[in-house]
């Protein structure tokens, strides 16, 4: 794979070409010649990806390909930012150097024309041997067709499936059948005409699929079956034909041979009317190809059903989707007996038990992905000794990167990966080959990525729509690799603007990742916790391209600075000339980074969770004028530096660092910068935002560090996450909502949070409320009149509300239940003022999902009229020890999944679990709820808890050491 080297490549040139006049005077002749080359070996890479891995000479025309990219890269980059840093300055200083430059432009100008003539000669020549080998020039088959056609034709048949094959070992998937054989055979589900079974590579769509087609349930309900094998070929003339010759009788099948497209579909759609037919359309992969394939059923007027499988989420969606899920521990533990004991019938896990503690480590390892089992599970079937086992165990990541070439099942593995890797678009590959840096089993923080892919230039500016960013362009490729089920996603689950929170690789799928990533030369992990000493495979060959380098260090004795500094140097001494450095863990600070030539025309620099006590950013970060992107999240920082106000190109900027750090007044000058993180600034640092027109993303701005009228000259701002801090004496807040009930802004999404110093301080709710982008609202201390509070005016987008430590006069719920979009409530330590009764009435509340009551002391009466809550699935009750009961209206909430209780002892028992265990009054209420956790509080509930909206209510550890300035976006 070489093509996301010369998207790269061509990404640079077209910038540039776009300044030309800034950049490149002279040379840009040169270099849209060199942009012309380049897009024809990108054409001839999308076909080469394919077969590369099979065909040593076309292997290494890819890798020639890929490093002239990267060279041309290099060059049209060092040039550009040659010329910027020579134009930098300020009055007589800045006319100096422009006039003392234009001789050394020169000198540059020559050698950046030079080089460039050698790259194109370089890709010339190339062409040249690519023509004169046959790779780029499609040679003729005798029949007519091209080996490119052949050689498709021969992944078709590797993909092909047959109804008849039935898995032999098969295991788990009961529910599944259970319920599609249900859905198949129901002739009043109108709506489910079409089934999608959809989830990732190898997990067993087809296996259930035969099972289905076979059940004795739906051979009874339907006249007529044909099953075809789609795969990412999709000839709709063929797939017709094959449809049809199973429908129709024996002596017509001849006359289907001679049907053109139209006349199969006419006779396909009469046929399926007249007969109840079920289809199987497996390993379809495309939403177009099912457009064209859909014309030929008749879904609202006939009986017949389609059953499909794919790896798409997105083709599934069109129609009624059903996923499938990965194996459980124990079903995969199953799977691995019968495919490693199937001739020895489990005598060898019966005689010694060990095998099970170690065949069910292999099953996680292999992500309990069936296809990974059973390839592992053929392996072991060879093995007799737990001490093979356990080498099998230790090995599995080398298994899965062994060719077909390996022993027998290995290949099964790596060939269901690679095959959903390739049918990747060439703008997604690299995408997906970034993820491989990032630590296994790591929940990847979604919005980071994004800002790593951009800084890399991996989204591209063309695929933007209309009002949109390249946050929005980004999301959308880390949905497309999800529906394709190459990664999993987290949705974020109350807010309406965020959709995904973060992602995540199965270990098998990141093993895959890692290795292709390495074959490539696109990136060098070095792992060197548990002792490990990667640098040992690159000690015997120079790999000089390799653009990108992830290291994960260990926060122990084992590893200090002088270790650290030895790995990094040793790493970068292995490395090409680097466009991405990051570091995890680790102490002290590596200077050699910034000393070594390689990381001139570093993109992309993050260190996480790394200790620079000490030591801290050198003022040599300035040298680093290239850097996108910079990260020290989690990192033990406390200053940084004034330097880092040179870094023009600098788009990202997390400080968001684990201890209190001072920020210099120097952010303004970073005029390219879109997204800022703080946490932990000192009270007395004042940051200036003026002049940051660019900016999207703003999280942690404090009032006490920033100015509050530098906000209106943020137009482009997307997101704000801000902390408020009022009193009697300073109250900011109506500046706040003037600025958010403005048209002067881009906002999506504001969160605010909001600490009011004692209960004298009555906050403005209804002006909370009226907030259109407000989503989010955190409220410690104060006072609030709700029965002074009408419902706003405007629709409330509010979706999350914490009030706590407050003062309430009226009834909260009267005002909060009216709220439309309000989808988790949290009420903690709170006050009713003359008042010891809460009523929810019937409609409030439409969308809440979750709600929490916690330490209430005064709360005696609580009413829940039915029809209130509908979506209610979460409910905490703590500390709330003058509640007489729990409310009748619960036993109303179907939707209602979890309970939590954490109540006296003499409550729970009462009212819950009676004097005679038999049941306490409040036991019928809540039967119907599934889940159910009940606990007793000892005595009186004296210390106020920090409760976050994320919190664990019954971890008081953990609630009371939260930050009470610290930041949860």
């Amino acid at each position: 794979m070489g093509s996301e080297a010369v998207s790269f490549a061509l990404g640079t040139v077209k910038d540039l070409l776009a300044e030309e006049a800034r950049f490149l005077s002279g040379v840009a002749d040169q270099v849209k010649e060199v942009e012309v080359e380049l897009i024809r070996m990108q054409c001839f890479l999308k076909d080469a990806d394919k077969k590369q891995l099979n065909d040593s000479t076309v292997r290494n025309y890819v890798r020639e390909i890929r490093r002239l990219a990267y060279r041309t890269e290099d060059v049209l980059e060092k040039f550009a930012v040659e010329i910027e840093s020579r134009r930098r300055g300020h009055g007589f200083r800045k006319a100096f150097r422009r006039f003392a430059c234009l001789i050394s432009e020169g000198i540059s100008l020559h050698r950046v024309g030079s080089e460039i003539a050698s790259i194109k000669s370089g890709i010339n020549s190339l062409t040249t041997n690519l023509e004169t080998y046959g790779v780029i020039a499609l040679s003729s088959t005798e029949d007519g067709q091209s080996s490119n056609a052949r050689l498709d034709q021969n992944q078709q048949r590797l993909r092909q499936t047959y109804p008849h094959h039935v898995e032999e070992y098969f295991v788990g998937m009961e529910d599944d059948i259970r319920q599609l054989v249900s859905l198949i055979t129901d002739e009043g589900l109108r709506s489910h005409r079409v089934i999608s079974v959809h989830g990732m590579g190898g997990l067993g769509k087809t296996t259930l699929a035969r099972k289905i087609y076979k059940h004795i349930e739906v051979e009874r309900a339907f006249k007529q079956f044909a099953w075809v094998s789609v795969t990412q070929q999709c000839n709709t003339m063929t797939v017709f034909r094959d449809i049809l010759k199973q429908l129709v009788l024996e002596q017509r099948k001849e006359s289907v041979e001679k049907m053109d497209e139209g006349e199969l579909v006419g006779e396909l759609y009469r046929v399926q009317k007249e007969t109840k037919s079920l289809v199987v359309l497996d390993d379809l992969w495309e939403i177009e190809d099912w457009k064209r394939l859909s014309v030929a059923f008749p879904f609202a007027e006939a009986d017949s059903k389609i059953l499909i499988t794919t790896r798409n989420q997105k083709l599934a969606e069109v129609e009624f989707p059903y996923p499938l899920n990965l194996l459980n521990e124990d079903e995969g533990w199953e799977l691995l007996q019968k495919r490693a004991f199937a001739k020895r019938n489990g005598a060898d896990c019966e005689s010694d038990p060990r095998l099970e503690t170690v065949g069910r480590a292999i099953v996680l390892k292999c992500g309990n992905l069936p296809l990974a089992i059973s390839a592992i599970g053929g392996v072991l079937s060879q093995k007799t000794s737990l001490e093979e086992w356990e080498t099998v165990k230790n090995d599995v990541d080398s298994y899965i990167r062994m060719s077909e070439g390996g022993k027998e099942g290995y290949g099964a593995v790596l060939q269901v990966l690679a095959l959903s890797y390739d049918e990747l678009p060439n703008h997604l590959k690299p995408c997906f080959l970034y993820l491989g840096q990032f630590r296994e089993d790591e929940d990847i923080d979604a919005e980071m990525l994004y800002r790593m892919w951009t800084a890399e230039g991996m989204v591209s500016s063309d695929h933007r729509g209309k009002g949109e960013t390249l946050t929005d362009v980004a999301e959308r490729y880390l949905y497309e690799m999800a529906s394709r089920s190459m990664l999993q996603v987290k949705l974020y689950e109350f807010s309406p603007a965020r959709k995904v929170r973060s992602c995540y690789l199965h270990d098998l799928m990141r093993d895959f990742c890692l290795a292709r990533g390495k074959e490539v030369e696109f990136l060098k992990l070095l792992d060197f916790r548990g002792g490990n000493d990667p640098l040992s495979d690159y000690s015997t060959e120079r790999d000089d391209s390799t653009p990108r380098c992830s290291i994960h260090t260990e926060d122990d004795e084992k590893h200090g600075l002088g270790d650290v500094d030895s790995m990094i140097s040793m790493a970068l001494e292995a490395s090409g000339q680097l466009r991405s450095f990051t570091l995890s863990g680790g102490c002290g600070f590596p200077r050699v980074i910034f000393d070594s030539n390689k990381c001139k025309y570093l993109k992309v620099l993050k260190f996480e969770g790394y200790d620079f006590t000490g030591k801290g950013l050198p003022k040599g970060i300035k040298k680093l004028v290239n850097l996108r992107f910079l990260s020290v999240k989690d990192s033990v920082l406390e200053t940084l530096p004034s330097s880092i106000g040179q870094l023009q190109y600098l788009e990202t900027l997390d400080i968001r660092v684990s201890v209190t750090m001072r920020v210099p007044d120097v952010l303004c000058k970073l005029k390219g910068l879109k997204h800022v993180y703080f946490s932990g600034v000192l009270r007395r640092t004042e940051v200036s935002f003026l002049g940051l027109s660019k900016l999207e993303t703003l999280v942690g701005f404090d009032d006490d560090v920033g100015d509050l009228k530098h906000l209106s000259g943020l137009n482009n701002l997307r997101f704000l996450h801000a902390i408020m801090n009022i009193s009697k004496e300073k109250n900011d807040l109506p500046q706040m909502l003037n600025y958010l009930n403005s048209n002067l802004h881009k906002l999506r999404e504001a969160q605010l949070v909001i600490y009011a110093s004692g209960k004298e301080v009555v906050l403005p709710f209804l002006d909370l409320l009226s907030c259109h982008c407000l989503h989010q609202l955190d409220i410690i201390g104060g006072r609030y009149e709700f029965q002074k509070v009408e419902p706003p005016l405007s629709p409330s987008n509010l979706s999350e509300l914490l009030l706590q430590g407050c003062s309430i006069e009226g009834d909260p719920m009267s005002v909060l239940g009216n709220l439309p979009n309000l989808r988790r409530l949290t009420l903690a330590f709170v006050d009713l003022v003359e008042r010891n009764v809460m009523i929810i009435d019937a409609n409030a509340f439409p969308k809440l999902v979750a709600l929490r009551i916690i330490g209430i002391k005064n709360l005696e009466k609580w009413v829940v009229a039915e029809g209130s809550m509908p979506n209610l699935s979460h409910l905490a009750i703590a500390y709330c020890e003058e509640l007489e009961m729990i409310p009748d209206g619960l036993r109303f909430i179907t939707t209602l999944r979890k309970l939590e209780i954490r109540m006296p002892e003499e409550f729970i028992v009462q009212r819950i679990h009676g004097i005679d265990g038999r049941g306490g009054p409040d036991r019928d209420k809540i039967r119907h709820v599934p889940v159910i956790k009940i606990e007793k509080s000892y005595g009186s509930m004296k210390k106020k808890l920090l409760i976050q909206p994320t919190d664990d209510i019954w971890s008081e550890e953990s609630a009371s050491s939260v930050d009470c300035k610290s930041s949860h976006h």
